[in-house]
């Protein structure tokens, strides 16, 4: 993205009424602006006192005028900010006297697309200020922070320059002739390669682990039919969102309903029975209910206690993603004979009918969160980073193949190669517009 010559403005803060509210221009102009609109002369990273007058010198408000000078400023460019009573009527008045005084509205994050462009912060961080807005947790937000201070960035760096090093022990056995007395050892490049590789998954665990915690965690609901799948969904939703029947094959498809279980946000998916059939209308919703399981956090597996189903935990382990947490759930106790039924962090004895066992489950559930979200390095990420971070960890496993077979190291340096590639693409080094545009445009108006 070129850098941009014009001067932006918009309201930085919420629609609607307010105490304080914000607007804020970054661009050439700022100074020219800042002079006309207050009658005063900037003084860099001071808060001054005045009137905003329109350009008939009526006071449309009185308030703070602060600015900062490039490149010691949020875009790298002359910012100022208007900080005014939280009226729409005025923060409108005040933004057309800016946009009538040479600047133009704002494009969606195009603040902090700036920073980027200026340099002052790179595609993680940017992507970070977003996230750090969106937050809907404390370790949402503490983790969004971190990597708008650079820790993710940082963890990044350090991979690609390791990378970078095995690259460039591989390049340097290139340049010797390929002659008999040369004996070119690749040993130290291995080693900086499986190094990087061990530090490369450890960031993916830590990443994943966190992305469960941000995006509301999936909870697929799955078992036999009339195990109590539906009913299971209606309890913890608190009102009846699927058919409840005592026929076989009722949910023929995936029903979604987002709850709040505790103090986490989760969406429940409720599955059709999985069991072989010739409805071919059922069949359909067995085929969508098992696609849907290679997508969840948790996966809630509902058995009838008065029921043998032990083939069904090996018949899901085909469809559910490795390192997926399972809870077996085992519904309908008020039709067992009484007994202990002795609940652990993977199983749990219910009857939804009457509720018996219920407020387990869920503390069964949450206790899940919990233990990930006490892990204090969590790494809050995109799914564009998960990708890059696979692909990456995908050629350094195949540059460690190559050295141990003795592959070309014209080969192995192409890998690293697009490894370095991958990391640039994180951090925007090398990001295409079409996905800085879309990491930008999801942005608000004012940030």
């Amino acid at each position: 993205m070129p850098k941009s010559n014009d001067t932006i403005t918009a309201i930085a803060t919420p629609s609607g009424r307010g105490g304080l509210g914000i607007v804020r221009v970054s661009g050439n102009k700022t100074k020219d602006i800042f002079k006309t609109l207050t009658g005063s002369s900037p003084i860099a990273r001071s808060a001054q006192f005045v009137s905003f007058r329109s350009s008939d010198q009526k006071i449309i408000d009185k308030g703070i005028a602060l600015y900062f000078k490039a490149p010691a400023s949020y875009t790298g460019e002359d910012v100022m900010e208007c900080h005014v009573h939280g009226s729409r009527f005025v923060l409108g008045m005040l933004l057309d006297e800016i946009v009538s005084m040479g600047a133009r509205l704002a494009r969606p994050g195009e603040f902090t697309e700036r920073a980027f462009i200026n340099n002052k912060i790179d595609l993680l961080q940017a992507e970070a200020v977003a996230d750090l807005i969106d937050s809907n947790s404390k370790k949402a937000a503490r983790s969004a922070m971190l990597s708008l201070s650079g820790v993710f960035s940082d963890s990044i760096k350090e991979l690609r320059e390791r990378v970078f090093n095995a690259k460039a022990l591989i390049e340097a056995a290139l340049d010797f002739p390929e002659e008999e007395d040369v004996v070119i050892d690749t040993l130290p490049a291995s080693r900086e390669v499986q190094e990087c590789l061990d530090l490369l998954n450890e960031l993916i665990s830590k990443a994943e682990a966190g992305r469960v915690l941000d995006q509301n965690p999936s909870i697929v609901i799955a078992g036999r039919p009339n195990a109590g799948k539906s009913s299971v969904l209606n309890y913890l939703s608190g009102f009846d969102s699927a058919i409840v029947s005592s026929a076989p094959g009722t949910t023929r498809d995936v029903i979604k309903e987002k709850v709040l279980l505790g103090d986490y946000a989760v969406t429940l998916f409720d599955t059709a029975g999985i069991r072989d059939t010739e409805d071919k209308v059922e069949q359909a919703g067995v085929d969508r209910a098992q696609k849907t399981l290679a997508m969840a956090d948790i996966v809630l597996c509902v058995h009838d206690n008065t029921l043998d189903d032990a083939s069904l935990n090996i018949e899901l382990f085909d469809y559910v993603s490795a390192g997926t947490k399972i809870i077996d759930v085992r519904n309908k106790i008020d039709l067992c004979d009484e007994g202990d039924f002795i609940n652990s962090e993977n199983e749990v004895y219910v009857s939804v009918k009457t509720g018996a066992g219920m407020d387990k489950l869920v503390e069964a559930i949450c206790q899940y969160f919990a233990t990930v979200e006490n892990e204090e390095d969590l790494v809050f990420t995109r799914q564009r980073h998960l990708d890059d971070l696979h692909k990456i960890s995908k050629n350094l496993k195949r540059v460690l193949s190559d050295i141990t077979n003795s592959a070309g190291l014209e080969v192995q340096a192409e890998s690293l190669r697009q490894c370095l590639s991958g990391f640039d693409d994180l951090t925007g080094k090398t990001t295409s517009d079409d996905v800085l545009g879309a990491v930008f445009s999801q942005f608000c108006i004012g940030k």
